[in-house]
């Protein structure tokens, strides 16, 4: 279980990256905006 929260930041990352060069974001619900809002910000405090 440890190996896993240790690789979850990277991923974190990646599926950050991945949502900012998305064609198709605009059409993207607000629920899923705003937890990539949360995910932004918790990666940049660490």
């Amino acid at each position: 279980m440890f190996d896993y929260i240790r690789l979850l930041p990277e991923f974190v990352r990646e599926v950050l990256c991945a949502y900012e060069t998305w064609n198709g974001k605009d059409g993207v619900p607000l629920k899923l905006q705003e937890l990539m809002m949360v995910l932004e910000i918790e990666v940049s405090h660490r």
